[in-house]
């Protein structure tokens, strides 16, 4: 049995990327013949318990607060680690791997269970550079860099989306041969024509979760400065605590090249009318949105970020905004206003061909497949 943990699953406690990652991967598994349990928390009394989700079973931990959150909210952490050292404790004869979604309190619950139990380990880092799970699980919010080296000694494989992970992990003292390099994968919907390079190449979107590390009102702020005039319409899709000062935002500057179009389920229909992906993040770890657009061949304008600058090569797979200050902003979108229709259109043939290369989930799936089996086999050895 294959047990994943990961801090945020329901909607009480959504990460956006990391649990749609998670649940992804998790289906893919299940319908390969893989015996899948995912172990998450949830805020909601009533939720706590057995639900199957799409073949996938999930068992909820209550716990007051979101466990990702450690310092004054490590109580709430602690709470939910124990509940679930206690199941894997109860399991264990049953589980064969261990297998967590970013590195927080859960890590240290699948180090205990390493050594205590010997079930083998897998860490998935979720994001790169300065907000590194790396760093954050060494910090004082937790156990400080003590904590840290009794993770790393007690897991058997790390798991980089990026080599800016990878170059993250290794700083941090974990040992190249614990590092396996797997990038995010998705169900890549088929490639469709779309509108055509004279309508897609003159107009831009933000796509994704609303929080501050986005900086969308920047963004929306630097949009207004250059969009219109027939040449540049920019949108932003998305939901979280940024939307009201985003819709402030652009209800303030009144350029009516710039407007937020509310939340989507459904990306696909919605990139086949843009050209650019704008992603002015702080950090990332390989952005769900930004292999979405690129496999429909929407070339990404983005920060140069973990996950970005692995995957984007300025002129060739996109471009870059070298800040997100409003100066920074306005160069690059000034830039992307001048790409021809003709350059657009061989910019989005190379990153469609580039995504679907490398990040289909069924690939992704057999990568996960083979590691575990060959933890399963040193394990037994």
């Amino acid at each position: 049995m294959i047990v994943m943990m990961i801090c945020h699953y329901d909607d009480t406690n959504s990460s956006g990327g990391l649990d749609k990652q998670a649940r992804l991967l998790s289906r893919t598994l299940r319908a390969a013949g893989e015996d899948v349990v995912m172990l998450a928390s949830t805020r909601k009394w009533s939720r706590a318990g057995w639900v199957m989700d799409e073949g996938v079973r999930v068992r909820y931990f209550w716990t007051f607060n979101t466990p990702q959150i450690a310092g004054r909210h490590l109580p709430a952490a602690l709470l939910w680690a124990a509940q679930l050292f206690v199941w894997i404790a109860w399991n264990r004869a049953a589980i064969d791997v261990l297998h967590c979604h970013q590195i927080r309190i859960h890590a240290f619950a699948a180090a205990l269970a390493r050594k205590l139990f010997t079930i083998p380990s897998i860490l998935k880092s979720a994001t790169g550079g300065a907000g590194a799970d790396i760093i954050t699980i060494g910090s004082h919010k937790y156990f400080g860099g003590s904590g840290r080296r009794f993770v790393i000694r007690h897991t058997d494989t790390f798991i980089a989306t990026t080599q800016t992970v990878i170059d993250d992990l290794e700083t941090y003292g974990v040992p190249s041969e614990k590092i396996a390099l797997i990038p995010n994968g998705l169900e890549l919907a088929p490639l469709s024509v779309g509108k055509g390079s004279e309508y897609r190449s003159g107009r831009a979107l933000f796509l994704g979760r609303l929080g501050p590390d986005k900086n969308t009102p920047a963004l929306a702020d630097a949009a207004a400065q250059v969009a219109g005039e027939g040449q540049l319409q920019v949108d932003f899709y998305g939901r979280g605590r940024e939307q009201a000062l985003l819709e402030e935002t652009i209800e303030r500057n009144g350029n009516k090249a710039v407007s937020y179009r509310g939340w989507t389920s459904d990306p696909t229909p919605v990139l086949l009318d843009y050209g650019y992906l704008l992603l002015a993040s702080n950090a990332e770890g390989l952005s769900n949105s930004m292999i979405e657009a690129m496999s429909q061949g929407v070339v990404p304008v983005a920060t140069r970020v973990s996950g970005c600058v692995d995957h984007i090569t300025e002129g060739k797979t996109g471009f870059f905004f070298d800040g997100v200050n409003r100066e920074a902003l306005v160069t690059a979108l000034e830039k992307i206003k001048t790409i021809s229709e003709n350059e657009w259109a061989e910019l989005s043939a190379n990153v469609s061909r580039y995504a679907r290369e490398r990040f289909d989930i069924g690939m992704i799936s057999a990568a996960y497949r083979t590691l575990y089996a060959r933890l399963l086999a040193g394990a037994k050895a």
